[in-house]
């Protein structure tokens, strides 16, 4: 009886091992900054300075000031530095602080699976806990940024959910590296973080006010991932299957329509599909925003002499979207995805920048 016994539960773990937690976790482990290309790590590091400039950029954001108050309340372990202010605390504050500036001004770029720009603030917060090298820190960023891209490929629709729910199954493998963590210390900490940490779509649709808690959509489950990870690195466990096994993530929010095989497919370098935003606006409106921009510019016009614009978008940009607070946005998180404002500040003040989503031009 317990040869059968070992014999069954020995099927269980193999199974448990060939799961997307495994093979995530063994993907981070298995590179190396030696066997990046000088193109890899060079983009790397385009990413990285867009991300810091972001983060520059939205340190006037007042939704930074309400979280530094509040976490300098609740205070911390100063492991780990805040962008702008120096305040120090754990890695997980720091990384939720940090994200929430580099997602403000939604002038952060393009890949890893969506904004991944919002992943370095948590390996910026690691690699200074743990003294990790740039080396190190490039490499994880480099993980990130290419299972990022690999988990998104596999997902058709998200039926109501983010994609920057991806953050509990990134992070973990990014950051553990760094915290010398094993390929079941990582496949356990995308369990716990992935079995609660899920991000709904209400943060940002055309239909409802964008809230301050939009720009926390990866940065908050980052921090669950932090968290995760330490955990895990001490033997907690989570669900090794949570992506693919019964009433995982594939099952319950995908409807089983995710594509593993896209998902574990590990040739080549996404990161280098990463895209970077020319303006401080949602990707969909960049186009119209510039054609505006130098409409304007060419012809000289003024406000006073336009009656009418008009905007074509592709079918079902949400930024096009008639809804109220699309249409008269009253928020910087609003205003930002706004084709309708957008396009009046570009006419009025020739430039779209940090400066047009001030509270005092909402009107």
């Amino acid at each position: 009886m317990s040869a059968l016994r070992e014999i069954a539960w020995r099927a269980f773990d193999n199974k448990q091992q060939a799961g997307l937690a495994y093979q995530y976790a063994e993907y981070a482990l298995g590179l190396d900054y030696e066997v990046l290309p000088e193109d890899v790590v060079h983009q790397a590091k385009r990413c990285l300075l867009d991300a810091l400039g972001c983060a520059f950029g939205g340190y006037d954001s007042p939704a930074r000031a309400i979280c530094e108050d509040t976490l300098a309340e609740l205070g911390g372990t100063p492991e780990a530095t805040v962008i702008g202010s120096g305040m120090r605390t754990n890695a997980a504050n720091a990384n939720l602080l940090n994200c929430l500036m580099v997602r403000f001004l939604d002038f952060n770029d393009l890949g890893g699976g969506g904004h991944n720009s919002d992943a370095i603030p948590s390996l910026l917060a690691i690699a200074e806990r743990q003294k990790a090298s740039g080396r190190e820190f490039i490499t994880s960023l480099v993980a990130s940024y290419e299972l990022g891209s690999r988990l998104n490929a596999g997902v058709n629709n998200w039926h109501g959910w983010v994609h920057d729910t991806r953050a509990a199954l990134i992070v973990p493998p990014a950051i553990g590296r760094m915290l010398g963590l094993s390929a079941a210390e990582i496949a356990h900490a995308i369990g716990i973080a992935a079995s609660g940490n899920s991000v709904l779509s209400i943060l940002d649709v055309p239909g409802e006010d964008k809230p301050m808690r939009k720009n926390l959509r990866f940065g908050w489950t980052a921090s669950a991932a932090i968290l995760a990870t330490l955990l895990a690195s001490k033997g907690f466990t989570g669900p090794l299957r949570v992506f693919e096994g019964e009433g995982g993530m594939n099952e319950v929010m995908f409807k089983g329509e995710a594509n593993l095989e896209l998902m574990t497919d590990f040739r080549g370098w996404l990161i280098h599909d990463t895209r970077f935003k020319f303006l401080c606006a949602t990707a969909p409106v960049q186009g119209v925003l510039q054609a505006t921009l130098e409409l304007v510019w060419e012809n000289d016009l003024k406000p006073e002499q336009i009656a009418k614009v008009r905007v074509r978008m592709y079918e079902g940009a949400s930024a096009i979207r008639p809804a109220v607070p699309i249409k008269y946005p009253r928020n910087a998180e609003s205003a930002d995805h706004s084709v309708y404002y957008l396009t009046a500040i570009a006419i009025k003040e020739r430039e779209v920048s940090a400066d047009s989503i001030s509270p005092e031009k909402f009107t």
